[in-house]
């Protein structure tokens, strides 16, 4: 009679699980994706006239920046020295998104070696593809902010780790509860202040230029996106690839 399978055998059969649906949601959210710009760009017309007619700006996109990123719009820089000439490996994820919690499962700690050793210079940007257009929730903002005033304390990547760890099912959504959790399991130090950035939105702009770059000058249409340079590494190649198959992925000239 069979035996049970070993706990590596049950990790596999998790992740080729995870893997299964993962195609399926990814084209899914293209075309959804893609009609939403459709629509996006009509709305923006109107948006356009109305703000002239009032005579202001929008200041929606306005707000602070979170230590260690890119720039006001750009990605954090996970921690390590890079080595001369070494390749800049950028990602972009969602909390919401269940592949984006299969990549980190399968690669997570291959990209933070790959960071911590100065063999690359990992980016990952933080959007809200899956709230804004896939699930029509707040979750995925509301994550990238909690994330963002986590930064500021320094422990974006801890928080990072526990969200995929707890990632709800899809559409469920987070509560504020929860994310006041990951913080504290994250390590926060100052919880009272992570809980006052987070309630008055100190991020919300910041997450909002990411997401708004994104979906122009990056021209993502789905996540996880990973590309070195110009080049972009596919999903299923990087899930189906063992840790010294994707490190070769990343850093082969």
């Amino acid at each position: 009679m069979a035996g049970q399978p070993t706990a590596a055998q049950a990790r596999q059969q998790k992740i080729s699980a995870m893997r299964a649906g993962d195609a399926r949601r990814r084209r899914r959210r293209q075309v959804t994706v893609t009609t939403t710009t459709t629509v996006a760009a009509l709305a923006l017309v109107a948006l356009v006239v109305v703000v002239l007619q009032n005579g202001r700006d929008s200041s929606s996109t306005a707000g602070a920046t979170p230590p260690g990123v890119t720039g006001s719009d750009g990605g954090y820089v996970l921690p390590g020295t890079p080595a001369a000439g070494a390749p800049t490996l950028d990602i972009w994820e969602d909390f919401q998104c269940p592949a984006c919690k299969t990549f980190e499962t399968v690669q997570g700690q291959t990209v933070t070696e790959l960071a911590a050793s100065g063999q690359a210079k990992v980016v990952v940007h933080v959007v809200t593809l899956i709230g804004d257009h896939n699930i029509g929730n707040q979750w995925s903002q509301k994550a990238a902010e909690a994330a963002a005033a986590a930064a500021a304390q320094g422990k974006f990547l801890p928080f990072h780790r526990v969200v995929f760890a707890h990632q709800p099912a899809e559409g469920a959504g987070f509560t504020d509860e929860q994310l006041r959790g990951f913080a504290q399991q994250a390590g926060v130090p100052d919880m009272d202040a992570w809980q006052q950035a987070y309630d008055s939105g100190t991020y919300a702009g910041f997450v909002q230029r990411v997401e708004a770059r994104a979906e122009g000058s990056d021209q993502i249409q789905g996540t996880p996106t990973l590309r070195v340079g110009g080049r972009e590494i596919a999903y299923a190649e990087a899930v189906n690839a063992t840790p010294e198959a994707f490190k070769a992925l990343v850093l082969q000239p």
